[in-house]
């Protein structure tokens, strides 16, 4: 037996690795990247969000976050606006040019997922989602324990 293929973190990784060179590809003509996808997802579903709410429900720097909402702005797909219950923070909200790229792409990353995962049936698909969500909840929620600790 191979050493490998008993590795989650490779085989999980190799996965990821395949799904998100496919998805890049079909993100190149609107000049983002995968992670800048889900920033622009994040902001759809969670309008008037800072950054810092942003850059910790999704686990990305500070300082990357601040990279891509510049970029993202320039793009014209995110709006920064003042916080007004906050001067020293921005409130992000998607253009219709934003949710233009998220409609447009959404069906291609849904295409690209089930192209990768075709070896699963519909069952075993629905099983290994509910399975990373667990992981990643289990995660997420150390996260915050850890967070609130340092505070």
């Amino acid at each position: 037996m191979h050493k490998w293929n008993q590795s989650y973190g490779f085989l999980l990784g190799k996965v990821l690795q395949e799904m998100e060179s496919k998805f890049a590809e079909g993100l190149i003509p609107f000049n983002i990247n995968a992670r800048q996808y889900g920033v622009l997802l994040f902001i759809q579903e969670n309008p008037y969000s800072s950054q810092k709410d942003i850059s910790e429900n999704l686990q990305i720097d500070r300082t990357t976050m601040v990279s891509h909402i510049d970029h993202l702005e320039t793009l014209a797909f995110v709006e920064r606006t003042k916080n007004p219950n906050d001067r020293r923070s921005y409130s992000l909200k998607i253009t219709e040019k934003g949710k233009d790229v998220l409609d447009s792409r959404w069906e291609f990353l849904t295409n690209i997922e089930s192209e990768v995962l075709a070896p699963l049936n519909q069952q075993e698909r629905q099983l290994l989602k509910d399975f990373l969500v667990k992981v990643w909840e289990s995660l997420y929620k150390k996260l915050e324990v850890i967070k609130y600790e340092r505070t």
